[in-house]
């Protein structure tokens, strides 16, 4: 019930109205309306208000079954073949054939006339031919008798009743003394009543011949249409005469004019039809109506359907005033191309068989043509759709996440190569779905290696009263191949140790986490045998590493590697630099680089290192990085360089440990051009403080400072 409810503006318009105009139709009487004039005449405008929602609703229903119809691309190719194949085709036929009728009309009318007019003018020529002989016979013998002139009119009449059986002739002579008309007849014509034959006042002392309606007695004859010639006597002599020949438009007549047309004709007395048009059904003539007819059927319905009404237009025998068609019969011409054709092409030549052959040869071949075009174009507009529904499936085995199905190709065009490269298309998705898969597993799991290696960074490094540490490793993807350590030796000596793995990533990172453990292996192992070798100590952890680090990798691992004791009682800082950037220190106003040592670490197998031990006075400043410090471009390609971080490093010497390191930090990140670094960064920064440095001052601080947090290792 809530769907019935109208929601929108024009569905509540609608109701309105609709009621309204139900309360009006039901209680709204005629006495309320004269009442009410001024609510009446608003009442009155329902109906075109009510036009308003029909006609929104009648095109919103419009688009709805167009969008429902034209959703297919197959309905809509049917559609555009529709519109722009078989419309212009019908509108083209139509044109034709309504062309072809007007010809058809035209020509049949002109055929019809011309045979009427050529009868005529030989009805003429008889009755022109009877004169003569007339002529003859006055100026021979004077005043011939009744006998004589009846005798000569039969005699002459032969040569025209043998071409018109059902003709009459009419010969008027005009008595001078009694001014009368005596009247002679041929002997087959009906006997007529000496007296009552006049001459129509319009002809005058003219010739005439041509088609009639004679309706001088009409009770009688019905207004007969006749081929009449009528000729006086063109002599000098006491007395003139007149020559009528009339031939009825009969069943022998008809038969004449069909034999010259080739199609069977019908004169029907009267048409009950008011404005008759040009082509009559079959049920507007009735059998009474029927004068003559050429069908061999005696139906009234004609077998070769609707025929032709060719209009006439007689004179009126009675007052020379040509007639209109409501006032004389309907000649019907038969439709029948076929005949028409047959008639026209019937020549002695070959020529005219010869065009007609061709003529359908050609419209044979433009059927066939036209069929084998629609089969083409429902089998091109099959392949179209076919493909396009393909495609629509796919897509929804795709929407369901089945990247597995592949279309069938069956064709090599373009719609082909279309199924070609959705195959494609859902291949290589499936493949990038196997490798997110892929990837977010391995994402996972460097997760888990950058929380086991962030423990692998000092936490919280021991208590040490004269040096205050700070250390940091920003790594330049999840884990680093950089390496920074603090190794508390007791409570006076703390180990210094600073590396960078050659490579990035998982592989440096593992190597990173084994050069911890060794490291941290050999301090602990030649700790408890440093009274036999305690002079050496470092430089031997450094050996000893090397050792073990060229055993156990690859002949292409290798790290540069920094290591330092510091001694907080005598205040000492032994150092051995296995190829790594030397170490800063600044002692009063000088700044010294820690050189001593030897190559880099997993090279050489036996390689020696040398060791250096500086004695530390408060104020003295260590800082040892690694070279994404120093190498950090920006967006000119220029590096941050030594000589920057030495400067940096010493404008802000009087402060902490770790204000310098995050000094240090926050400007070589504010060079760094590139989102993504090129190398991880590591720094420690050491500051001797003395024997009186307050507590804070004394701890080892490990920030990060993206973060902006405290705590160990990596950011």
């Amino acid at each position: 019930m809530n769907r019935l409810v109208p929601r929108s503006r024009m569905g509540i318009f609608t109701i309105v109205l609709a009621a309204i105009w139900m309360v009006k139709m039901l209680f709204f009487s005629s006495s309320a309306r004269r009442s009410l004039p001024l609510l009446s005449f608003f009442l009155d405008l329902l109906p075109l208000l009510l036009a308003i929602p029909a006609v929104y609703y009648l095109w919103k229903l419009f688009k709805c079954i167009r969008n429902r119809m034209l959703w297919k691309i197959k309905r809509r190719l049917i559609l555009a073949h529709i519109f722009i194949g078989a419309i212009p085709i019908l509108l083209v036929i139509g044109i034709f054939y309504v062309s072809f009728l007007g010809f058809y009309y035209q020509f049949s009318y002109y055929l019809i006339t011309n045979q009427i007019g050529i009868h005529s003018a030989q009805i003429h020529a008889f009755n022109l031919s009877l004169r003569e002989g007339l002529q003859d016979l006055f100026m021979r013998t004077g005043i011939p008798g009744p006998a004589a002139i009846q005798a000569q009119l039969d005699s002459d009449s032969k040569y025209l009743l043998s071409s018109y059986p059902s003709a009459s002739i009419i010969l008027g002579i005009k008595d001078s003394k009694t001014n009368r008309i005596v009247t002679y007849m041929n002997q087959d014509s009906g006997e007529r009543r000496i007296g009552e034959y006049q001459i129509p006042g319009w002809i005058g002392d003219r010739e005439f011949h041509g088609l009639i309606v004679d309706d001088t007695r009409p009770q009688e004859n019905g207004g007969r249409l006749l081929l009449r010639s009528l000729v006086p006597s063109d002599f000098q002599h006491d007395f003139s005469f007149t020559l009528e020949v009339s031939v009825p438009l009969d069943q022998y007549l008809l038969g004449r004019l069909k034999a010259a047309m080739g199609a069977d004709l019908l004169l029907a007395g009267r048409v009950e039809r008011p404005g008759i048009d040009v082509i009559l059904q079959n049920t507007d003539i009735i059998q009474e109506n029927i004068l003559y007819s050429t069908f061999e059927t005696e139906s009234t319905q004609l077998s070769a359907g609707p025929p032709w009404h060719i209009f006439l237009f007689p004179i009126s025998w009675t007052d020379g005033v040509e007639k209109s068609t409501a006032d004389t019969g309907a000649l019907l011409v038969e439709l029948s191309t076929s005949k028409l054709m047959r008639n026209l092409f019937r020549s002695e030549s070959t020529i005219g068989r010869k065009i007609w052959s061709v003529l359908k040869t050609i419209f044979f071949f433009f059927l066939i043509v036209e069929i084998a075009s629609i089969v083409v174009g429902i089998l091109l507009t099959k392949s179209i759709t076919d493909a396009v529904h393909n495609l629509d499936r796919g897509t929804e085995f795709v929407k369901r996440g089945d990247f597995s199905h592949r279309i069938i190709v069956r064709s090599e065009d373009q719609l082909g190569a279309l199924a070609n490269s959705f195959n494609q298309m859902t291949e290589y998705v499936q493949h990038l779905v196997k490798e997110r898969v892929q990837k977010e597993r391995l994402e996972r799991e460097l997760e888990i290696a950058k929380e086991v290696q962030e423990r692998l960074f000092p936490n919280r490094p021991p208590h040490m009263d004269c040096m205050d540490v700070a250390g940091i490793c920003l790594p330049a993807r999840t884990v680093s191949g950089d390496y920074y350590d603090f190794l508390p030796l007791g409570s006076h000596e703390l180990g210094l140790a600073l590396g960078d793995i050659c490579g990035k990533g998982i592989s440096a990172a593992l190597l990173m986490a084994n050069l911890q453990a060794t490291l941290r292996s050999n301090v602990l192992n030649l700790r408890g045998n440093s009274e036999a070798n305690g002079e050496k100590m470092v430089s031997e952890v450094v050996e000893r590493l090397n050792s073990q680090i060229y055993g156990f990798t690859a002949a292409n691992k290798f790290a540069t590697f920094f290591f330092a004791l510091y001694n907080d009682q005598s205040q000492t800082l032994t150092y051995c630099n296995a190829g790594h950037n030397p170490p800063l220190y600044l002692n009063g106003g000088s700044i010294r680089r820690l050189n001593a040592g030897g190559t880099v670490v997993g090279v050489f197998a036996d390689s020696k290192y040398e060791q250096e031990t500086i004695h530390a006075k408060p104020g003295d400043l260590f800082v040892a990085y690694t070279d994404g410090i120093v190498e950090s471009v920006n967006e000119f390609g220029e590096e941050y360089g030594e000589y920057r971080l030495t400067e940096l490093v010493d404008k802000n010497r009087h402060l902490d440990a770790n204000a310098i390191k995050d000094i240090v930090v926050r400007q070589v990140l504010s060079w760094t051009f590139a989102e993504e670094r090129d190398d991880d960064m590591t720094l420690i920064v050491a500051k001797i403080v003395g024997p009186h440095g307050t507590q804070d001052s004394m701890r080892i601080q490990v920030s990060n400072p993206e973060s902006g947090s405290s705590g160990p290792g990596i950011a």
